[in-house]
């Protein structure tokens, strides 16, 4: 289990990573202008500000992905 970070919890809301381009990739499941989920986005207001720390990390690497897929042939 993950320890909390108390320097997290007393953070302000970290703001939606919402680009505005709305549109689903539905190969990987995830929007292709922000790279959530679709539970992600629907479930954001609710996060804590660790969860949400978590899919800013799960973003960074689902970004990184698609930038080395969109680079090989």
């Amino acid at each position: 289990m993950r320890r909390k970070n108390p320097r997290i919890k007393n953070l302000p809301d970290l703001p939606s990573p919402c680009t505005g381009i709305c549109s689903m990739d539905m190969d990987n499941r995830y929007c292709r202008g922000c790279f959530r989920t679709r539970n992600e986005i629907g479930g954001w207001v609710v996060m804590s500000n660790e969860e949400r720390m978590d899919v800013l990390k799960e973003i960074r690497q689902r970004r990184r992905e698609s930038r080395l897929s969109e680079k090989s042939p």
